[in-house]
């Protein structure tokens, strides 16, 4: 390449970079940070994960969780009207952990968990109690000295007792089918959830006869979360969008289906 065809590259690079700079300084072209702070993936790239746990979020059955109906009218306001993909509770916190384009729902807050999401939507308070059916008020202490508590695994709930040094615990599986059933044949002498969770199970599983729930041991509340570095265009909408449902009362209309105390 001769001198006079390097001369004419080198004013042609010089002219481009000139323009570059006018096109950022005037706003015309955004930063490479803000670029990637507001690209938002597109709309199948996006996921609503939960798993089952009643009243939050039905798999199955004639109602969905009034979690699941938020997010589902959130969706619906905004066009988008994306599936909700039930998984196993591991597995949902695991994806939504890893990626950054994961909503999910509902999730207790906790130091474990805290630096790993954006709590983005504060959605309901959350109160865990003792259950018994035979007319039982425990307190915390007395609980300790039971026989048997049925707890569900890798929950807040068996967090939380394992943390206060109970080693009288029956951990399984389910949210509430089968501690209900445990309780009903004498198997633990009371069973450790969220008050709602509970009340809503007792009345679909149809039991019978005096159910005790004590005072809230502790309370927090359920968030609709999100993957870190998710979109913030994104995040933004769903925040306005669950306000305006709170203020023009589709919000307690959805709640009040579900929280039967």
């Amino acid at each position: 390449m001769g001198p006079a065809q390097q001369s004419v590259l080198t004013w042609r690079r010089e002219i481009w970079l000139i323009w570059l700079a006018v096109l950022v300084c005037s706003g015309t072209l955004p930063s490479l940070a803000q670029a990637s702070n507001d690209q938002q993936p597109p709309s199948s790239a996006i996921k609503l994960v939960t798993s089952h746990l009643v009243p939050y979020s039905i798999q199955e059955g004639r109602e969905q969780g009034f979690m699941v109906d938020l997010v589902r009218e959130i969706e619906r306001r905004i066009g988008t009207n994306r599936p909700v993909l039930f998984l196993p509770w591991p597995r949902a916190i695991r994806n939504t952990r890893l990626s950054t384009n994961h909503i999910i729902f509902p999730l207790t807050r906790t130091p474990e968990r805290e630096a790993h999401f954006d709590w983005a939507i504060k959605v309901a308070p959350i109160h865990l109690v003792f259950v018994t059916l035979d007319g039982q008020v425990l307190n915390l202490e007395q609980a300790r000295l039971l026989p048997a508590i049925a707890v569900q695994q890798n929950t807040p709930f068996e967090q939380y007792l394992r943390q206060e040094g109970f080693n009288n615990l029956i951990v399984t599986t389910s949210a509430a089918s089968i501690q209900v059933r445990m309780l009903q044949a004498g198997r633990v002498n009371a069973w450790f959830t969220a008050k709602d969770l509970a009340s809503y199970s007792m009345k679909e599983l149809f039991v019978q006869g005096p159910i005790t729930y004590s005072a809230p041991i502790t309370s927090g509340h359920v968030y609709i979360a999100l993957s870190k570095r998710f979109p913030r265009s994104l995040k933004t909408l769903y925040q306005q969008t669950f306000e305006a449902m709170q203020a023009d009362g589709t919000y307690q209309q959805i709640m009040s289906r579900y929280i039967r105390n």
